[in-house]
């Protein structure tokens, strides 16, 4: 009750701003809208899809043909490539502005470099920033956002809410210091409740979120649209999840709600390859929606100005994608290879920090940005943008019950990466391992065992929480990519060609 009470005033002592558009017909908005698009500025190489100035071309041209369009982001912009490694935002900040882009939402890889860049990276955004389910109020954010936003279109209004995602056990508390989470359905319900029908009675409702489209033991879109009353729409982020209505098997994009109402369940996808558009007609009742992908037909029409601007990131970056460090046998396919190549070269690699014995390596299939590597050639730039994250290695000292436990928590989600010296059969319904091995021994709950990760996950993050009652006894200095392209040029993989192990190692 203390957060819905902190809802309602939030909201009762609001100002609702109402900027107008100047179009013609105001029974017909266009919603465009993107998300996860995570740092990807030119085509993306593996399907040439995408691209900044290409979405620029299709907004642009959707703009000159309707009256009121109203352009979204739904959070995750940042994080993925070359340019946010580099530039830490510089670029996005330019290309958001550029684009035009009316309203956006926090995704938890906004924080991925502490507070104080983030607030340097939002306060120079044109787009109007919303969160209804953070408390910022601890935060130098807090000036930056609103809970809501309400756009008028002659005499409509549509009102417009964030949802964001739980930050535990997600977003490095480290990075996040102030940030209060409220329950997702308990803020969205009181919101758009509010906005419909106490003040000022807005005629649609759009919440714009950042929780996953069906993300299991979580609130999720699908659990949005049918748990509230008054959304009408939901644009969504950070499954990387495709809603496509024309698709060939489509997912569920309507939903019924708590009045019987129904809601639109939308997301594009991930890295900016389609943009989504939404049409609301007012006059007839009607909400439709398709994706748009963006391809090199757009091509002949790009903004040079834009293309100007991207320029001088573009050089270095292109200079590290191409700069050659070692080679692949063959394709590495991000699950099982890439994620079996990143555990046992965390626990080859770390033995230089500790004399001890390390006995595994425990990672994640979440800090692998790239969905394969092909054979030929592997570059400095690829190893950034696969790894881009400011990781670290570290050595573990941690008994074998919180081992097991956290080998457990790894099993109820599916799995992820250990060294080739552990196997583990997981039973993913009981949420637990039937049986793991390390070294063909059964875990000993009394023993202590070392083990080697990155220091997000040892900090009990991403369904690891066991390993946060460790001790650190053994760290690196340079983040993990640097180490990995340390050593291809000076160390232990100078010369060699990696070859991809494609074995399951925590399988059904």
């Amino acid at each position: 009750m203390k957060h819905l009470k902190n809802i309602v005033l939030s909201l009762a002592f609001g100002v609702a701003v109402l900027p107008s558009f100047a179009g013609g017909k105001s029974d017909r908005v266009v919603i465009l809208h993107t998300n996860d698009t995570h740092s990807i500025i030119d085509p993306y190489f593996e399907n040439d899809l995408g691209g900044v100035a290409r979405r620029k071309a299709l907004i642009d041209s959707v703009r000159s043909a309707e009256d009121n369009v109203i352009l979204i982001d739904a959070g995750d912009v940042v994080q993925g490539s070359l340019y946010f490694t580099l530039f830490e935002g510089d670029v996005e900040q330019k290309v958001m502005n550029n684009l035009g882009y009316d309203i956006q939402i926090l995704g938890n890889h906004e924080f991925d470099n502490g507070m104080e860049k983030l607030r340097d990276y939002l306060s120079g955004l044109n787009a109007e920033l919303i969160t209804t389910n953070y408390d910022l109020s601890k935060t130098d954010l807090n000036p930056l956002f609103k809970p809501y936003t309400i756009k008028k279109i002659g005499d409509k209004t549509i009102g417009f809410i964030g949802i964001n995602v739980d930050p535990k056990g997600l977003i490095d508390s480290v990075k996040s210091v102030g940030v209060e989470y409220i329950d997702a359905l308990e803020a969205a319900n009181a919101t758009a409740t509010y906005l419909k029908k106490v003040y000022p009675r807005v005629d649609a409702v759009v919440a714009i979120s950042h929780i996953g489209y069906d993300e299991a033991g979580t609130v999720s879109d699908t659990d949005l649209a049918r748990n509230t009353k008054d959304i009408d729409i939901i644009i969504g982020g950070h499954s990387h999840t495709l809603v496509d209505p024309a698709a060939q098997n489509p997912r569920q994009s309507r939903f019924v709600n708590l009045s019987g109402d129904t809601v639109l369940v939308a997301q594009t996808g991930k890295y900016g390859a389609n943009v989504g558009e939404i049409v609301i007609d007012f006059a007839n009742g009607t909400t439709d929606y398709k994706i748009i992908p963006v391809t090199n037909r757009f091509d002949n029409r790009l903004d040079q100005k834009l293309v100007d601007m991207l320029a001088p990131y573009k050089a270095p970056v292109d200079s590290i994608l191409t700069y050659k460090v070692g080679t692949a046998k063959s394709e590495f396919v991000k699950d099982p290879a890439l994620l079996n190549w990143m555990a046992d070269f965390v626990l080859r690699d770390s033995r230089k920090l500790t004399k001890e014995k390390i006995d595994l390596t425990l990672v994640n299939v979440g800090g692998i940005r790239a969905s394969m590597w092909p054979a030929g050639d592997v570059t400095k730039g690829r190893i950034m943008q696969t790894f881009p994250f400011d990781n670290y290695e570290v050595v573990l000292e941690i008994s074998g019950s919180d081992l097991a436990a956290t080998l457990d928590s790894i099993a109820a989600h599916g799995g992820n990466g250990v060294s080739a010296n552990v196997e583990a059969t997981i039973n993913r319904a009981a949420r637990r391992c039937d049986s793991v091995t390390v070294n063909g021994k059964p875990i000993d709950p009394n023993r202590t065992y070392r083990v080697a990760t990155i220091n997000y996950l040892a900090g009990g993050n991403d369904h690891m929480d066991g390993l946060k009652y460790g001790k650190i006894i053994a760290r690196s200095d340079n983040f993990l990519y640097d180490d990995m392209i340390e050593a291809f040029e000076k160390g232990w993989l100078k010369k060699k060609t990696i070859v991809p192990d494609m074995t399951v190692r925590m399988h059904e």
